[in-house]
C-alpha cells in the first residue's frame, strides 16, 4: 500500500512540475513575442568572423615575437 502511495505521489510531483514549465515556456514565449525572428545563419556568420579575428590576432602576435613559436626561424627552430 505505501508502495502505491508513494507511485501515485512521484506521478502528482512529475504532472505538477510538467505544468509549471509549460506554463512558465508560454509566458516567455509571449514576452518575447514582439522581437523579431532570428537569422539561422547569424550564429554561423558570428563563428567565422570570430575565426578570423582570432586568426588576425595569432598572425599578429608571432609576427611579433617570431623566436617564440619558432616558425620563424629564431631560437627555438
Amino acid at each position: 500500500m505505501i508502495v502505491f502511495v508513494i507511485v501515485i505521489a512521484v506521478v502528482v510531483v512529475i504532472a505538477a512540475l510538467l505544468v509549471v514549465l509549460e506554463v512558465q515556456n508560454v509566458r516567455r514565449r509571449r514576452a518575447l513575442s514582439h522581437l523579431e525572428p532570428v537569422d539561422p545563419r547569424a550564429g554561423e556568420r558570428a563563428m567565422t568572423e570570430a575565426s578570423a579575428a582570432h586568426a588576425v590576432t595569432e598572425g599578429t602576435a608571432k609576427a611579433a615575437h617570431p623566436g617564440i613559436t619558432g616558425g620563424a626561424g629564431g631560437p627555438l627552430g
